[in-house]
């Protein structure tokens, strides 16, 4: 497993464009070394 620290500019830049159109970002995880799971809600137009 390759493991790479980033410097979370990537999820600054989602959450930026998906606020721009009125929705949210979220973010969990279950744990070190369990992976993340992200959620993007945009509203209904």
């Amino acid at each position: 497993m390759v493991r790479v620290k980033g410097t979370g500019l990537g999820l600054f830049i989602v959450r930026s464009i998906v606020e721009r159109h009125g929705g949210r970002v979220f973010a969990e995880s279950a744990g070190v070394g369990q992976g993340s799971t992200f959620t993007i809600q945009l509203p209904r137009t």
